[in-house]
């Protein structure tokens, strides 16, 4: 994971243009089964004490979630912070990056509920709103019928709508109006590849029809230099963080050059 993956000046424009690409076989062979087995084997330690019968909320019936496995998990976090992933995010932002947090995403075979339409950085704790982006990797072959990505291009451009209710949401045409009239692609993806998302970007996620697991991972990065919002989230909340403060911690390494 040390080596860069080739991007050409046409899929780096396309990118800033329409806020999401998609990029094929970023991870493959030996390196992706490394990767699902390790990215597996740590969600099912995190989730090991869970009630298996317990009522699930909303939120918790879309997919099942684990934050920041690189820090608990050695075998994960050569993966999350590798330059080959780092140097992506890198130059399709034209930014250097911090990585914010990785995020597994299982979405569990025909409970999985969608994942309605939203933006992701107004969740976010961030001063700077505007060159925050994902990695979305498949760990298995990511699908319609499984509950791959969709994107509406272009709509990393809006940047004062009221963040989306996961849980409960509202109609997108209520909450964004002037995304009328825009034209969903979906990215079916075999495992091994990945879609690239600005946080600004509106996304969504259809149910697991499947049957089996939907397995991703989401390894999402920050512009070097990005500074504190005081705002609930559960990578900042114990940090003691101060309103303007840089997010340049061990915590969230440099991974791009």
């Amino acid at each position: 994971m040390h080596d860069d993956y080739p991007l050409t000046p046409s899929q780096i424009a396309a990118y800033q243009r329409d806020g999401y690409i998609q990029l094929n076989e970023v991870i493959t062979g030996p390196e992706l089964e490394t990767f699902r087995d390790a990215v597996n084997a740590a969600v099912k330690q995190d989730t090991a004490r869970l009630d298996p019968n317990r009522t699930k909320g909303s939120y918790e019936q879309i997919f099942i979630q684990c934050v920041n496995l690189w820090h608990r998990h050695p075998a994960v976090q050569p993966f999350v912070v590798s330059r080959r992933l780092g140097s992506i995010a890198s130059r399709l932002s034209g930014l250097s990056v911090r990585l914010w947090h990785d995020h597994a995403l299982f979405k569990e075979p025909h409970t999985g509920a969608k994942t309605p339409w939203h933006q992701d950085t107004p969740y976010w704790p961030h001063q700077q709103k505007m060159h925050q982006l994902t990695i979305w990797i498949a760990l298995r072959d990511a699908t319609i019928e499984n509950g791959c990505l969709s994107f509406l291009p272009g709509t990393q451009k809006h940047l004062d709508i009221a963040p989306v209710n996961l849980a409960d949401p509202q109609d997108l045409y209520a909450v964004a109006p002037q995304t009328k009239g825009l034209k969903p692609v979906t990215c079916e993806l075999k495992a091994g590849s990945c879609t690239v998302h600005n946080g600004m970007t509106f996304h969504y996620a259809g149910p697991n029809r499947s049957d089996g697991m939907r397995e991703a991972i989401a390894i999402i990065y920050m512009p070097d230099g990005t500074t504190y919002h005081p705002a609930p989230h559960p990578v900042t909340d114990s940090l003691g963080l101060k309103a303007g403060q840089k997010l340049n911690s061990e915590l969230f390494p440099l991974v791009s050059d």
